[in-house]
Protein backbone atom coordinates (compact mmCIF):
# COMPACT_ATOMS: atom_id res chain seq x y z
CA UNK A 1 0.00 0.00 0.00
CA UNK A 2 3.00 2.28 0.58
CA UNK A 3 4.29 1.76 -2.74
CA UNK A 4 3.73 4.46 -5.89
CA UNK A 5 2.52 1.28 -8.05
CA UNK A 6 -0.37 0.40 -5.93
CA UNK A 7 -4.06 2.15 -5.35
CA UNK A 8 -3.70 3.39 -2.10
CA UNK A 9 -7.33 3.27 0.40
CA UNK A 10 -8.05 5.42 2.75
CA UNK A 11 -10.85 4.92 4.69
CA UNK A 12 -11.79 7.64 7.16
CA UNK A 13 -14.83 9.18 8.91
CA UNK A 14 -16.31 11.89 7.94
CA UNK A 15 -14.22 15.41 8.24
CA UNK A 16 -15.86 18.78 9.59
CA UNK A 17 -16.07 21.67 6.97
CA UNK A 18 -14.19 24.31 7.78
CA UNK A 19 -14.40 27.82 6.78
CA UNK A 20 -14.14 29.01 3.60
CA UNK A 21 -14.55 31.98 1.45
CA UNK A 22 -17.16 32.18 -1.28
CA UNK A 23 -20.49 29.49 -1.20
CA UNK A 24 -21.28 28.11 -5.03
CA UNK A 25 -20.45 24.92 -6.74
CA UNK A 26 -16.71 24.40 -6.34
CA UNK A 27 -16.59 20.75 -7.44
CA UNK A 28 -15.00 21.04 -10.98
CA UNK A 29 -13.65 17.57 -11.45
CA UNK A 30 -16.47 16.30 -14.23
CA UNK A 31 -17.66 13.08 -12.13
CA UNK A 32 -18.52 14.59 -9.61
CA UNK A 33 -21.07 17.09 -11.66
CA UNK A 34 -22.15 14.00 -13.73
CA UNK A 35 -23.03 12.16 -10.14
CA UNK A 36 -25.11 15.29 -8.99
CA UNK A 37 -26.84 15.23 -12.55
CA UNK A 38 -27.39 11.85 -11.99
CA UNK A 39 -28.89 11.75 -8.02
CA UNK A 40 -31.04 14.53 -9.49
CA UNK A 41 -32.43 13.00 -11.93
CA UNK A 42 -33.77 9.81 -9.86
CA UNK A 43 -37.30 11.04 -9.35
CA UNK A 44 -37.70 11.14 -13.24
CA UNK A 45 -35.98 8.63 -15.23
CA UNK A 46 -33.97 5.27 -14.52
CA UNK A 47 -32.46 5.56 -17.93
CA UNK A 48 -31.48 9.13 -18.04
CA UNK A 49 -29.83 8.26 -13.87
CA UNK A 50 -27.45 5.20 -15.15
CA UNK A 51 -26.43 7.47 -18.22
CA UNK A 52 -24.98 9.94 -15.75
CA UNK A 53 -24.17 7.60 -13.19
CA UNK A 54 -22.06 5.17 -16.06
CA UNK A 55 -20.13 8.21 -17.58
CA UNK A 56 -19.98 9.70 -13.97
CA UNK A 57 -18.17 5.85 -12.95
CA UNK A 58 -15.85 6.03 -16.34
CA UNK A 59 -14.24 9.22 -14.86
CA UNK A 60 -14.16 8.19 -11.61
CA UNK A 61 -12.01 5.22 -12.25
CA UNK A 62 -9.86 7.00 -14.20
CA UNK A 63 -8.65 9.46 -11.92
CA UNK A 64 -8.58 6.60 -8.91
CA UNK A 65 -5.90 5.43 -11.68
CA UNK A 66 -4.25 8.64 -12.36
CA UNK A 67 -3.93 9.40 -8.74
CA UNK A 68 -3.48 6.09 -7.22
CA UNK A 69 -5.99 7.12 -4.64
CA UNK A 70 -9.38 5.97 -3.46
CA UNK A 71 -11.42 7.05 -0.19
CA UNK A 72 -14.57 5.38 1.07
CA UNK A 73 -16.21 5.69 4.20
CA UNK A 74 -15.73 3.03 7.05
CA UNK A 75 -18.75 1.47 6.95
CA UNK A 76 -17.56 0.40 3.63
CA UNK A 77 -15.95 -2.80 5.01
CA UNK A 78 -19.18 -3.92 6.89
CA UNK A 79 -21.30 -3.45 3.09
CA UNK A 80 -18.39 -6.24 1.85
CA UNK A 81 -18.80 -8.72 3.84
CA UNK A 82 -22.52 -8.74 3.64
CA UNK A 83 -21.53 -8.61 -0.32
CA UNK A 84 -19.54 -11.84 0.29
CA UNK A 85 -22.46 -13.15 2.13
CA UNK A 86 -24.47 -12.24 -1.16
CA UNK A 87 -22.31 -13.62 -2.98
CA UNK A 88 -21.78 -17.31 -1.65
CA UNK A 89 -25.84 -17.55 -1.89
CA UNK A 90 -25.82 -16.28 -5.41
CA UNK A 91 -23.17 -19.31 -6.25
CA UNK A 92 -24.65 -21.88 -4.41
CA UNK A 93 -27.89 -20.93 -6.58
CA UNK A 94 -28.87 -23.96 -8.95
CA UNK A 95 -30.39 -20.77 -10.92
CA UNK A 96 -27.40 -18.01 -11.36
CA UNK A 97 -29.34 -16.34 -14.15
CA UNK A 98 -32.00 -15.83 -12.37
CA UNK A 99 -30.58 -13.95 -9.44
CA UNK A 100 -28.55 -11.39 -11.96
CA UNK A 101 -31.19 -8.50 -11.27
CA UNK A 102 -30.19 -9.42 -7.47
CA UNK A 103 -25.95 -8.64 -8.41
CA UNK A 104 -27.23 -5.51 -10.60
CA UNK A 105 -28.58 -4.11 -7.02
CA UNK A 106 -25.20 -4.89 -5.12
CA UNK A 107 -22.90 -3.19 -8.44
CA UNK A 108 -25.33 -0.40 -7.87
CA UNK A 109 -24.91 0.18 -4.07
CA UNK A 110 -20.94 -0.39 -4.97
CA UNK A 111 -20.45 2.35 -7.03
CA UNK A 112 -22.52 5.13 -4.92
CA UNK A 113 -19.59 4.03 -1.88
CA UNK A 114 -16.70 4.97 -5.43
CA UNK A 115 -18.68 7.69 -6.64
CA UNK A 116 -20.02 9.88 -3.75
CA UNK A 117 -16.55 10.90 -2.02
CA UNK A 118 -16.09 12.53 -6.05
CA UNK A 119 -18.40 15.54 -4.52
CA UNK A 120 -15.22 16.95 -2.01
CA UNK A 121 -17.38 19.59 -0.17
CA UNK A 122 -20.29 18.79 2.21
CA UNK A 123 -21.98 22.28 1.46
CA UNK A 124 -22.13 20.99 -2.41
CA UNK A 125 -23.53 17.26 -1.41
CA UNK A 126 -26.04 19.22 0.33
CA UNK A 127 -26.91 21.57 -2.75
CA UNK A 128 -27.52 18.19 -4.75
CA UNK A 129 -30.84 17.97 -2.10
CA UNK A 130 -32.02 21.46 -4.10
CA UNK A 131 -32.02 19.31 -7.20
CA UNK A 132 -33.96 16.46 -6.10
CA UNK A 133 -36.42 18.85 -4.27
CA UNK A 134 -36.67 20.07 -7.53
CA UNK A 135 -37.39 17.30 -9.70
CA UNK A 136 -39.38 15.42 -7.20
CA UNK A 137 -41.90 18.13 -7.44
CA UNK A 138 -42.00 17.78 -10.92
CA UNK A 139 -42.93 14.30 -10.64
CA UNK A 140 -45.36 14.87 -8.15
CA UNK A 141 -47.08 17.52 -10.48
CA UNK A 142 -47.12 14.94 -13.09
CA UNK A 143 -48.82 12.20 -10.40
CA UNK A 144 -51.24 14.94 -9.32
CA UNK A 145 -52.27 16.20 -12.30
CA UNK A 146 -52.55 12.48 -13.89
CA UNK A 147 -55.00 11.59 -10.77
CA UNK A 148 -57.20 14.28 -11.41
CA UNK A 149 -56.95 13.62 -15.06
CA UNK A 150 -58.42 10.27 -14.71
CA UNK A 151 -60.57 10.95 -11.82
CA UNK A 152 -62.54 12.43 -14.14
CA UNK A 153 -63.47 9.64 -16.54
CA UNK A 154 -63.53 7.20 -13.56
CA UNK A 155 -65.77 4.38 -15.21
CA UNK A 156 -68.33 2.97 -11.92
CA UNK A 157 -67.32 -0.59 -10.84
CA UNK A 158 -63.71 -0.32 -11.35
CA UNK A 159 -61.27 -0.49 -8.81
CA UNK A 160 -59.65 2.93 -7.81
CA UNK A 161 -56.48 1.42 -7.10
CA UNK A 162 -56.11 -0.34 -10.32
CA UNK A 163 -57.67 2.95 -12.53
CA UNK A 164 -56.20 6.16 -10.46
CA UNK A 165 -52.91 4.47 -9.04
CA UNK A 166 -49.75 5.77 -10.99
CA UNK A 167 -45.79 6.97 -10.12
CA UNK A 168 -45.75 9.82 -12.40
CA UNK A 169 -42.81 10.00 -14.58
CA UNK A 170 -42.01 6.80 -12.70
CA UNK A 171 -44.54 4.80 -13.76
CA UNK A 172 -45.01 2.99 -10.97
CA UNK A 173 -46.46 3.27 -7.69
CA UNK A 174 -43.97 0.91 -5.92
CA UNK A 175 -40.71 2.96 -7.42
CA UNK A 176 -42.24 6.20 -7.01
CA UNK A 177 -43.14 5.25 -2.88
CA UNK A 178 -39.19 4.38 -2.47
CA UNK A 179 -37.77 7.49 -4.01
CA UNK A 180 -40.86 9.49 -2.09
CA UNK A 181 -40.26 8.66 1.51
CA UNK A 182 -36.29 9.62 0.96
CA UNK A 183 -37.71 12.74 -0.58
CA UNK A 184 -40.08 13.46 2.31
CA UNK A 185 -37.45 13.05 4.87
CA UNK A 186 -35.30 15.42 3.14
CA UNK A 187 -37.99 17.84 2.84
CA UNK A 188 -38.57 17.68 7.00
CA UNK A 189 -34.83 18.56 7.41
CA UNK A 190 -34.73 21.55 5.14
CA UNK A 191 -37.40 22.95 6.01
CA UNK A 192 -36.15 22.45 9.77
CA UNK A 193 -32.26 23.57 9.36
CA UNK A 194 -32.94 26.40 7.07
CA UNK A 195 -35.52 28.24 8.07
CA UNK A 196 -34.53 31.50 5.88
CA UNK A 197 -35.40 28.90 2.66
CA UNK A 198 -38.94 28.10 3.93
CA UNK A 199 -40.95 30.48 1.60
CA UNK A 200 -39.63 28.52 -1.77
CA UNK A 201 -39.91 25.18 0.26
CA UNK A 202 -43.38 25.07 1.25
CA UNK A 203 -44.69 24.85 -2.27
CA UNK A 204 -42.31 21.81 -2.92
CA UNK A 205 -43.66 20.69 0.51
CA UNK A 206 -47.57 20.77 -0.31
CA UNK A 207 -47.49 19.57 -4.01
CA UNK A 208 -45.27 16.57 -2.50
CA UNK A 209 -47.43 15.80 0.74
CA UNK A 210 -50.50 16.03 -2.11
CA UNK A 211 -48.77 13.78 -4.22
CA UNK A 212 -48.25 10.83 -1.26
CA UNK A 213 -52.05 11.42 -0.56
CA UNK A 214 -52.99 10.67 -4.21
CA UNK A 215 -50.68 7.80 -5.10
CA UNK A 216 -53.17 5.71 -3.20
CA UNK A 217 -50.01 4.05 -1.19
CA UNK A 218 -51.02 3.09 1.85
CA UNK A 219 -47.23 1.92 2.81
CA UNK A 220 -45.90 5.28 1.79
CA UNK A 221 -48.91 7.09 4.28
CA UNK A 222 -47.82 5.16 6.97
CA UNK A 223 -43.87 5.57 6.68
CA UNK A 224 -44.54 9.28 6.15
CA UNK A 225 -46.35 9.32 9.22
CA UNK A 226 -43.81 7.79 10.78
CA UNK A 227 -40.65 9.83 9.51
CA UNK A 228 -42.62 12.29 11.41
CA UNK A 229 -43.82 11.23 14.15
CA UNK A 230 -40.03 10.35 14.69
CA UNK A 231 -38.87 13.72 13.79
CA UNK A 232 -41.38 15.73 16.23
CA UNK A 233 -40.58 12.98 19.08
CA UNK A 234 -36.72 14.03 17.88
CA UNK A 235 -37.74 17.90 18.20
CA UNK A 236 -40.00 17.22 21.21
CA UNK A 237 -38.80 20.50 23.02
CA UNK A 238 -39.91 22.50 20.27
CA UNK A 239 -43.12 20.75 19.45
CA UNK A 240 -44.64 19.46 22.15
CA UNK A 241 -44.74 21.97 24.86
CA UNK A 242 -47.19 24.17 21.53
CA UNK A 243 -50.38 22.84 22.62
CA UNK A 244 -51.85 24.36 19.64
CA UNK A 245 -49.39 22.23 17.08
CA UNK A 246 -49.59 19.66 19.03
CA UNK A 247 -53.46 19.10 18.47
CA UNK A 248 -53.15 19.93 14.87
CA UNK A 249 -50.70 17.73 14.06
CA UNK A 250 -53.02 15.10 16.24
CA UNK A 251 -55.74 15.58 13.89
CA UNK A 252 -54.76 16.03 10.64
CA UNK A 253 -54.91 12.67 9.04
CA UNK A 254 -58.51 13.23 10.29
CA UNK A 255 -58.41 16.42 8.21
CA UNK A 256 -57.14 14.81 5.26
CA UNK A 257 -59.34 12.07 5.42
CA UNK A 258 -62.18 14.05 4.97
CA UNK A 259 -61.10 16.60 2.79
CA UNK A 260 -59.50 13.87 0.47
CA UNK A 261 -61.12 12.30 -2.87
CA UNK A 262 -63.50 9.53 -2.44
CA UNK A 263 -60.87 7.21 -3.92
CA UNK A 264 -58.48 7.92 -1.24
CA UNK A 265 -61.08 7.11 1.71
CA UNK A 266 -62.24 4.22 0.22
CA UNK A 267 -58.55 2.95 0.06
CA UNK A 268 -58.56 3.90 3.66
CA UNK A 269 -61.58 1.95 4.43
CA UNK A 270 -60.68 -0.74 2.53
CA UNK A 271 -57.13 -1.26 3.90
CA UNK A 272 -58.31 -1.27 7.90
CA UNK A 273 -60.22 -4.59 6.83
CA UNK A 274 -58.08 -7.89 7.32
CA UNK A 275 -60.05 -9.40 4.90
CA UNK A 276 -59.52 -6.82 1.95
CA UNK A 277 -57.77 -9.04 -0.94
CA UNK A 278 -53.84 -7.63 -0.82
CA UNK A 279 -53.70 -7.91 3.06
CA UNK A 280 -54.72 -11.33 2.70
CA UNK A 281 -52.25 -11.90 -0.08
CA UNK A 282 -49.42 -10.21 2.11
CA UNK A 283 -50.03 -12.31 4.63
CA UNK A 284 -49.84 -15.60 2.71
CA UNK A 285 -46.50 -14.38 1.35
CA UNK A 286 -44.98 -13.81 4.96
CA UNK A 287 -46.24 -17.48 5.12
CA UNK A 288 -45.06 -18.78 2.33
CA UNK A 289 -41.50 -17.10 2.75
CA UNK A 290 -40.97 -18.36 6.01
CA UNK A 291 -41.77 -22.37 4.37
CA UNK A 292 -38.91 -21.23 2.30
CA UNK A 293 -37.00 -20.08 4.71
CA UNK A 294 -37.75 -23.46 7.00
CA UNK A 295 -36.73 -25.85 4.01
CA UNK A 296 -33.57 -23.49 2.84
CA UNK A 297 -32.56 -22.15 5.81
CA UNK A 298 -28.89 -21.75 4.83
CA UNK A 299 -28.68 -20.05 1.58
CA UNK A 300 -32.41 -19.83 0.47
CA UNK A 301 -34.54 -20.72 -2.77
CA UNK A 302 -31.62 -19.04 -4.64
CA UNK A 303 -31.78 -14.81 -5.89
CA UNK A 304 -34.35 -14.15 -8.29
CA UNK A 305 -36.49 -17.54 -7.57
CA UNK A 306 -38.86 -16.77 -5.41
CA UNK A 307 -41.43 -15.90 -8.29
CA UNK A 308 -41.09 -19.29 -9.91
CA UNK A 309 -40.92 -21.72 -6.74
CA UNK A 310 -43.74 -19.17 -5.05
CA UNK A 311 -46.98 -21.88 -6.54
CA UNK A 312 -45.04 -25.17 -5.30
CA UNK A 313 -44.66 -23.46 -1.40
CA UNK A 314 -48.47 -23.14 -1.40
CA UNK A 315 -51.51 -25.40 0.47
CA UNK A 316 -53.98 -26.86 -1.28
CA UNK A 317 -56.30 -24.62 0.17
CA UNK A 318 -54.51 -21.44 -0.58
CA UNK A 319 -55.15 -19.51 -4.12
CA UNK A 320 -52.21 -17.99 -6.05
CA UNK A 321 -52.19 -14.33 -5.97
CA UNK A 322 -52.04 -12.29 -9.67
CA UNK A 323 -48.83 -10.62 -8.63
CA UNK A 324 -46.12 -12.68 -6.83
CA UNK A 325 -43.01 -11.68 -8.05
CA UNK A 326 -41.13 -11.14 -4.55
CA UNK A 327 -42.91 -11.40 -0.89
CA UNK A 328 -43.86 -7.52 -0.17
CA UNK A 329 -41.19 -7.52 3.11
CA UNK A 330 -37.32 -6.55 2.59
CA UNK A 331 -36.57 -9.16 5.91
CA UNK A 332 -38.58 -12.03 4.40
CA UNK A 333 -37.75 -11.71 0.45
CA UNK A 334 -33.65 -11.64 1.61
CA UNK A 335 -34.23 -14.70 3.76
CA UNK A 336 -36.39 -16.36 1.73
CA UNK A 337 -34.38 -16.09 -1.35
CA UNK A 338 -30.54 -16.16 0.09
CA UNK A 339 -30.86 -17.50 3.52
CA UNK A 340 -30.84 -16.27 7.03
CA UNK A 341 -26.80 -15.59 7.34
CA UNK A 342 -27.64 -12.79 4.15
CA UNK A 343 -30.12 -11.65 6.52
CA UNK A 344 -27.58 -11.33 9.87
CA UNK A 345 -25.35 -9.69 7.41
CA UNK A 346 -28.09 -7.27 6.40
CA UNK A 347 -29.06 -6.43 9.87
CA UNK A 348 -25.67 -5.96 11.35
CA UNK A 349 -24.47 -3.61 8.23
CA UNK A 350 -27.84 -1.04 8.65
CA UNK A 351 -26.95 -1.39 12.27
CA UNK A 352 -23.46 0.00 11.64
CA UNK A 353 -24.70 2.42 9.18
CA UNK A 354 -27.33 3.98 11.69
CA UNK A 355 -24.12 3.66 13.94
CA UNK A 356 -22.18 5.66 11.42
CA UNK A 357 -24.72 8.36 11.03
CA UNK A 358 -25.09 9.36 14.61
CA UNK A 359 -21.65 9.60 15.20
CA UNK A 360 -21.66 12.26 12.24
CA UNK A 361 -24.63 13.69 13.89
CA UNK A 362 -23.52 13.83 17.24
CA UNK A 363 -20.26 15.70 16.05
CA UNK A 364 -21.77 17.78 13.43
CA UNK A 365 -21.63 21.55 14.25
CA UNK A 366 -22.24 22.59 10.89
CA UNK A 367 -25.78 23.57 9.51
CA UNK A 368 -25.13 21.71 5.99
CA UNK A 369 -23.39 18.24 7.96
CA UNK A 370 -26.04 18.44 10.40
CA UNK A 371 -28.73 18.30 7.46
CA UNK A 372 -27.10 15.68 5.86
CA UNK A 373 -26.92 13.69 8.92
CA UNK A 374 -30.48 14.37 9.72
CA UNK A 375 -31.74 13.48 6.07
CA UNK A 376 -30.18 9.94 6.35
CA UNK A 377 -31.49 8.82 9.38
CA UNK A 378 -34.91 9.71 8.39
CA UNK A 379 -34.52 8.59 5.25
CA UNK A 380 -33.32 5.19 6.43
CA UNK A 381 -35.76 4.75 9.09
CA UNK A 382 -38.58 5.64 6.45
CA UNK A 383 -37.03 3.43 4.14
CA UNK A 384 -37.13 0.45 6.18
CA UNK A 385 -40.61 1.09 7.72
CA UNK A 386 -41.90 0.92 4.03
CA UNK A 387 -39.79 -2.21 3.52
CA UNK A 388 -41.94 -3.83 5.89
CA UNK A 389 -44.69 -4.89 3.80
CA UNK A 390 -43.14 -3.66 0.00
CA UNK A 391 -39.63 -4.61 -0.98
CA UNK A 392 -38.61 -1.66 -1.55
CA UNK A 393 -35.07 -2.86 -1.77
CA UNK A 394 -35.52 -4.73 -5.38
CA UNK A 395 -35.99 -0.97 -6.92
CA UNK A 396 -32.79 0.47 -8.45
CA UNK A 397 -34.26 3.97 -8.19
CA UNK A 398 -34.88 4.10 -4.64
CA UNK A 399 -31.44 2.28 -4.09
CA UNK A 400 -29.43 4.96 -6.19
CA UNK A 401 -31.25 7.42 -4.08
CA UNK A 402 -30.78 5.29 -0.50
CA UNK A 403 -27.25 4.38 -1.44
CA UNK A 404 -26.63 8.83 -1.58
CA UNK A 405 -28.38 9.65 1.25
CA UNK A 406 -26.64 7.78 3.71
CA UNK A 407 -23.31 8.21 2.01
CA UNK A 408 -23.18 11.97 1.87
CA UNK A 409 -22.96 12.80 5.48
CA UNK A 410 -20.25 9.91 6.31
CA UNK A 411 -17.88 9.71 3.25
CA UNK A 412 -14.90 11.28 3.28
CA UNK A 413 -14.87 15.34 2.34
CA UNK A 414 -11.99 16.57 0.98
CA UNK A 415 -12.61 20.29 0.21
CA UNK A 416 -13.53 22.63 2.93
CA UNK A 417 -16.32 25.14 2.98
CA UNK A 418 -17.57 28.43 5.12
CA UNK A 419 -20.96 26.47 6.06
CA UNK A 420 -23.00 28.02 8.95
CA UNK A 421 -21.76 26.63 12.14
CA UNK A 422 -24.34 25.85 14.72
CA UNK A 423 -24.08 26.35 18.84
CA UNK A 424 -23.75 23.05 20.11
CA UNK A 425 -26.77 23.39 22.46
CA UNK A 426 -28.82 23.25 18.79
CA UNK A 427 -27.68 20.28 17.87
CA UNK A 428 -30.87 18.90 18.78
CA UNK A 429 -33.26 20.97 18.57
CA UNK A 430 -31.52 22.93 15.28
CA UNK A 431 -32.35 26.21 13.97
CA UNK A 432 -35.39 28.44 15.24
Amino acid sequence: MGSAEHVSLKFSSVSVARPRSRSRWRSRKPEASLLALGIVCVPLSIAITECFLAAAFVLRAASVIRTRTARVPRVFWLWCGWEVLQLAAWLHSPDRRAGLGELRHQLLIAALFFLVPSIESLKDRAKVWRGIFFTATVNSLVLIGYFVWRLRFHPAGVDPVVYLRSGGLLHHWAVFSAVEILVFSGLIQRWHFYREARIRLLPMLVINAAAILLSLTRMLWVSCLFVLAIYLIWNRSRFWNRSGWTWALLFAPLFLFWISPSAVRSRVIDSSDPSYYSNAERIQMLKVGWRMVRAHPIFGVGPGRVEGLYPSYLFPSENLPAYHGHLHNNVMQLAAESGILVLAGGVIFVAGLFRELLMAWRTARQREQMFLCGAALLGLAGFLSSGMFDYNYGHSLGLILLSYTVLAPIAPAARRDRCTSLPASSIISGPT
